[in-house]
This record gives structure tokens, C-alpha cells and sequence, in this order.
């Protein structure tokens, strides 16, 4: 197999010349990629389901619907999405 086909060549490369350039050049450090931090499935849910509540809630109470009712609907609502957001989502 061709390593030019996979890429492997160009990341071997990249790796030689940093490195090189960290000996020749000791306070160099290479460009950091940052991303964001990986966020646990279920602290997802809990978001969703809190942000959804709080729509569902404040929602019914502006066209007053009373609040136990909405208060009632929205905790139902929101661990319905919890729990479909924790079993379906990605």
C-alpha cells in the first residue's frame, strides 16, 4: 500500500519537522488546535430538558393556563426529553 494514499507520510513529515524545529529552537511550541470539551450524554439531557421546561413553563403561564397545571405539564414534559434526548440523542 501507498502510506502517501493515507496520509501517514505528510504526518510523519509534519512530526519531524516540529520536532526539529523544538531542538533547534527551544521556547518554540507548534500552533494548539483547541476544541471544545466533551460533554457527558446525560448533563446534555439535563440541559435539555431544563431549557425545555422553563419554555414550556414560562410559556403556559404568559397565556394563562394556571400554574399548577403548567407546573404539572412542563415536569412531565421535561423528562419525557430527558429521556428521549439521553436514549436517541448524539
Amino acid at each position: 500500500m501507498d502510506e502517501s494514499a493515507t496520509g501517514s507520510v505528510n504526518f510523519v513529515v509534519r512530526r519531524r519537522r516540529v520536532l526539529r524545529a523544538i531542538i533547534v529552537r527551544p521556547g518554540y511550541s507548534p500552533a494548539m488546535h483547541l476544541r471544545m470539551p466533551s460533554i457527558d450524554r446525560g448533563v446534555q439531557s439535563f440541559l435539555w430538558a431544563l431549557v425545555f421546561f422553563l419554555i414550556l413553563y414560562f410559556g403556559m403561564v404568559a397565556v394563562e393556563i394556571g400554574k399548577g397545571t403548567a407546573l404539572l405539564v412542563s415536569l412531565v414534559s421535561a423528562f419525557l426529553i430527558f429521556l428521549f434526548v439521553r436514549t436517541r440523542g448524539t
